[in-house]
């Protein structure tokens, strides 16, 4: 029961625990997040109204405002978690102890065929971010071939296969590697239900062989 303010003797308004307030909050933050992801899928970065996001997440525009201040820092919330995730994948996927370079190229090319990242969702998020970035700087580092630390890890792996002295040459191969990865989402956006991720990535492989002949992938 309620107790009573003894001076008063009204009984004073429940607060909700302050753990319970931080899970409604980063709760309304998902539900925010997501019906953004939903209205870029369907209509785009410029056509993910405000009116668009408060009616696929059933929340206020004062609940938007309360939690982004504005749309922009809603959608840029939006690649951020996007960029995160994709991070988060490949990061896992690599982080097993294995130390030979050659397993470890082969891994990090196919955590970037991984369903949690290549998904049409994923996808048409992706590319609409990247149709806005030149007209929108911000969005760049999460949408510029991947982001950085992918690019630095496979640099770092490329290096460690060719062998000191040859940075130059180890650096251009792993640019080939990234742009073919970003052919093959390319590939994928354009032709999701054709396309096989095995092969692909067996395509891949066969580019490394190439590149990096002394090794055994």
């Amino acid at each position: 029961m309620k107790k009573k303010d003894e001076e008063s003797g009204t009984t004073p308004p429940e607060t909700a625990p302050e753990g319970l307030r931080d899970r409604k909050k980063a709760h309304h933050r998902s539900l925010l997040i997501e019906a953004t992801g939903e209205a870029v899928l369907n209509h785009g970065v410029r056509g993910a109204t405000i009116d668009r996001i408060q009616q696929i997440s059933g929340l206020s525009r004062g609940m938007i405002s309360l939690h982004f201040g504005s749309k922009e820092n809603l959608l840029l919330a939006l690649i951020e978690q996007l960029a995160e995730e994709y991070t988060q994948n490949w990061r896992a996927a690599v982080d097993q102890g294995n130390t030979d370079p050659a397993w470890r190229l082969v891994t990090l090319m196919r955590a970037d065929f991984a369903p949690a990242v290549l998904n049409r969702r994923n996808m048409v998020i992706w590319f609409a971010f990247r149709a806005e970035a030149p007209s929108n700087p911000q969005y760049r580092p999460f949408v510029d071939s991947r982001e950085s630390n992918f690019r630095r890890a496979m640099t770092e792996t490329c290096r460690t296969l060719a062998g000191p002295g040859n940075e130059a040459l180890a650096d251009q191969r792993a640019y080939a590697l990234t742009a073919l990865l970003e052919g093959m989402w390319a590939d994928f956006h354009l032709n999701p239900e054709s396309f096989n991720r095995a092969e692909a990535l067996e395509t891949c492989i066969l580019v490394a062989r190439r590149l990096f002949p002394d090794h055994t992938f």
